[in-house]
């Protein structure tokens, strides 16, 4: 089900209630995987904004997201 987000290009298949476990699994793959990943950087990219564009965000899971998208600019 979408979050009803549908302008963009990827919209989330998160919703606010399982958001936060999405957010961890990227922290945890990030930490552990970072740039030997067997994914693109681009592939990351693109999941924590389809992530980021869940519906509902709170300010935290904001900065979480955008921590990863930072952490992802310097693989």
């Amino acid at each position: 089900m979408a979050s009803g987000n549908s302008k963009t290009r990827n919209p989330s298949p998160y919703t606010f209630r399982d958001i936060d476990a999405a957010i961890a699994h990227l922290e945890t793959v990030l930490d552990t995987d970072g740039a030997s990943s067997l994914f693109s950087r681009t592939y990351w990219r693109d999941r924590v904004l389809q992530a980021s564009s869940t519906t509902g965000l709170a300010p935290k899971q904001q900065q979480r997201l955008h921590r990863l998208l930072e952490r992802i600019d310097t693989f």
